[in-house]
């Protein structure tokens, strides 16, 4: 089993990280650093020992978790890998969507693809929902099928090596799934 800390409050976070014995995973969660203020963001205290266990911190394709306030642009997500990659090595960054693999924020013809507002969520407001002008929930230019051939774009733009996109696309998951979920 994984054990994902995506949805810990920062205390049960830190918890969690001193109990572990093994590697552990943030799927999908943004950086409080770049995000300032944003409490669903994870700190770079928490970033650092999800790495030092060998973990891997996936960043998110949803505006509200990406930053406190609109507009929002796959550069604003960009700069969430680059802090983590800075911080802790690009070893530790790839991509955590939470997007369906059309690039709807909730999967399609599901009772959730109804309900624009996640509200009835315990302490909601610290999400600071917002969608975008169009009412959409991605992050535009990450909101469709071929989303991670602009992430590539992007990641190529920061002037990042063709090994390191390859380790931030998907290999940091296969290595970390790979070690967790030994058969």
């Amino acid at each position: 089993m994984a054990v994902d800390l995506s949805h810990a409050g920062d205390r049960t976070t830190l918890d969690a990280l001193a109990a572990a014995k093994k590697t552990v995973i943030v799927s999908h969660a943004a950086c409080r650093a770049v995000a300032q203020g944003h409490l669903r963001a994870k700190p770079d205290e928490v970033i650092a020992k999800v790495a030092k266990l060998g973990g891997v911190m996936g960043i998110p394709m949803i505006r509200f978790m990406i930053k406190l306030d609109e507009p929002v642009t796959i550069e604003h997500v960009l700069d969430h890998f680059d802090h983590v990659a800075k911080t802790v090595g690009v070893e530790h960054v790839a991509v955590g969507s939470d997007l369906d693999l059309i690039g709807n924020a909730n999967p399609v013809n599901s009772a959730a693809a109804t309900q624009a507002v996640p509200s009835s969520q315990p302490n909601f407001d610290r999400y600071h929902f917002h969608a975008g002008p169009d009412g959409k929930l991605a992050v535009p230019g990450l909101d469709h099928p071929k989303r991670t051939y602009d992430l590539a774009e992007g990641l190529i733009r920061r002037k990042y090596s063709d090994a390191d996109i390859s380790l931030m696309l998907g290999g940091n998951w296969r290595r970390v799934l790979s070690a967790i979920w030994r058969v």
